[in-house]
């Protein structure tokens, strides 16, 4: 696995007492677990697309209609 290094400033440094330290060690931590688990979700469901070139451009086609007709281009 790699390594992840949180930079802090050192004039925010001098301020962090150990318990908030780990505090915002603890959140950091729990943010990167939840984003890495998200994009895990999205691999695994872009592995199962079934998603050809052709079916993509009728499907670019059909978002860039939509977006005009919401924003009244057309």
């Amino acid at each position: 696995m790699g390594e992840i290094v949180i930079r802090v400033p050192e004039d925010v440094e001098r301020y962090l007492t150990p318990g908030l330290r780990r505090k915002i060690e603890i959140e950091a931590l729990r943010e990167i677990e939840a984003r890495l688990l998200k994009a895990k979700k999205f691999i695994e469901l872009a592995e199962k697309s079934e998603l050809d070139e052709k079916k993509a451009e009728k499907l670019t086609e059909e978002l860039k209609k939509a977006l005009a007709e919401r924003y009244g281009v057309i």
